[in-house]
């Protein structure tokens, strides 16, 4: 199931493994997507909730937001300040 999830273009899960097997390798990333997929499993089995798959825009989204925050914090650490690019337009 992991493996079918990997080659999906617009679900968020398939850009969850891109992302690691870019970093990890591959063997890595389809292991870490088998567990996040066992874990949603489970949750969805122990509190009854439903899993609604955001999108890839929302995954997308919320890493930039993450990576984000780590330069804010390594901005800090190193007492710089970050001053958002001009957008074109």
């Amino acid at each position: 199931m992991a493996r079918s999830l990997a080659n999906s273009v617009d679900k968020a899960l398939g850009r969850f493994y891109r992302r690691l097997k870019a970093r990890r390798g591959g063997l890595i990333a389809n292991k870490a997507l088998a567990r996040k997929l066992a874990a949603l499993f489970w949750q969805t089995m122990l509190k009854g909730s439903d899993y609604v798959e955001q999108g890839l825009r929302y995954y997308q989204t919320r890493t930039a937001q993450s990576e984000q925050r780590v330069l804010r914090k390594l901005a800090q650490k190193h007492g710089l300040d970050l001053v958002p690019a001009k957008t074109m337009g």
